[in-house]
């Protein structure tokens, strides 16, 4: 398998040559921290070795013909890609933290912020800095998400959170929590048995993250999963947004971003 480099303000990114297409399966992009803090950008300039799959790292995949001014649309996925080939289209994956490490949320936050969508808002970031070299249009991006990873996108659609960095919004089947968290609370408090607080909760996930994670799906289990609310499509920015009842195609998907 043949690698191939390319270089960006984030850096030189190592990836390989694969199915017709370059792809870099890793590209960090977060700054090590809490599971509970807010995101911090990775310093730009810095050697990345994207050849092995990371969980919580930028996928992309470009076509291999593309460089710097083809201005390839671009497809930022919340959710796993589906049936994505070498359309002549730039695909991003982007993980986010979900759970109470994505959406609980602390007396001290600002109203509508969520640790899971500032995720996916610093990656659009570094996509808006970077996809250039890759061979994407920056002008010409489409967020894709279903369930709920559509939430997290339609959340990004807000007029607060909005700021230009993609043009359109895939969402398919959306899924945000039934109640209130105010209504709820006495049961995260019950089962993670911790003062609900940034620097206490950071401490029992690296104590014990599987103890965070059983008692988050013990709480999906009762109530429905987390996620940013309340929702209200009032306050979305002035945007193409397309609602689907559906499984996301990267074909359909592919010619909506053009």
């Amino acid at each position: 398998m043949a690698e191939t480099e390319i270089t960006c303000a984030a850096g030189t990114i190592i990836g390989a040559v694969r199915d017709g297409a370059r792809v870099f399966d890793s590209v960090e992009y977060l700054a090590a921290g809490g599971a509970f803090d807010d995101p911090v950008p990775l310093a730009q300039g810095v050697l990345i070795d994207a050849t092995v799959p990371h969980p919580n790292a930028l996928s992309i995949r470009t076509p291999r013909h593309a460089s710097p001014g083809a201005d390839c649309p671009v497809v930022v996925w919340l959710s796993d890609p589906v049936g994505v080939s070498d359309d002549n289209t730039v695909h991003v994956r982007v993980p986010h933290r979900g759970g109470f490490e994505g959406f609980l949320p602390f007396a001290a936050d600002a109203i509508g912020h969520f640790r899971g969508v500032a995720d996916a808002a610093e990656a659009l970031h570094w996509i808006q800095r970077n996809i250039e070299a890759f061979g994407g249009d920056p002008t010409n991006v489409t967020l894709v998400g279903a369930g709920e990873d559509a939430a997290v996108a339609l959340w990004l659609c807000r007029r607060d959170h909005y700021t230009g960095e993609f043009r359109r919004v895939w969402a398919a089947d959306p899924v945000f929590p039934r109640r209130s968290y105010e209504k709820r609370k006495w049961a995260v408090r019950a089962l993670l048995s911790a003062p609900l607080t940034s620097d206490k909760l950071n401490e029992l996930a690296e104590d014990r993250p599987g103890r965070v994670a059983r008692s988050y799906r013990r709480y999906a289990k009762f109530f429905g999963p987390m996620g940013p609310q309340p929702y209200d499509a009032a306050e979305l920015a002035d945007l193409a947004v397309v609602h689907v009842e559906r499984d996301v195609n990267a074909r359909e998907i592919a010619r909506f971003s053009r």
